[in-house]
């Protein structure tokens, strides 16, 4: 049986009804294959494909000439929510986008059973 927890930490699809308020941070397709990093009961939080810093000023205000500029990634989560997802779609087994569960990990005390 599958529980919408086994996609924490798998690579989905999903299908937006809506993608404009999106549009600010930089998501502008109204689908993809998206990194779920957990879900609540507002919606799912999915890692952002990539978000791009740029200084283009000194710490005096100045402008930094653009040949100097450096572009930096920075990792980034983002939450959509419930009634924006039309549909998910995972893939189990499927290499590079099913991984396996930060929950299933064989950690912590066990007890020898007689």
């Amino acid at each position: 049986m599958f529980k919408s927890e086994d996609i924490i930490g798998d690579i989905v699809y999903i299908s937006f009804n809506n993608n404009e308020y999106l549009n600010q941070i930089g998501i502008k397709n109204p689908s993809g294959h998206y990194l779920v990093k957990g879900f609540d009961h507002l919606g799912l939080w999915l890692q952002h494909p990539g978000i791009f810093i740029k200084k283009t000023k000194d710490k005096n205000g100045n402008p930094i000439p653009l040949d100097i500029q450096k572009e930096n990634q920075i990792d980034g989560v983002f939450l959509v929510m419930w009634n924006f997802v039309n549909t998910i779609m995972h893939y189990p087994n499927r290499e590079g986008y099913d991984f396996p569960s930060e929950f299933n990990k064989d950690v912590g005390f066990k007890t020898k059973e007689d």
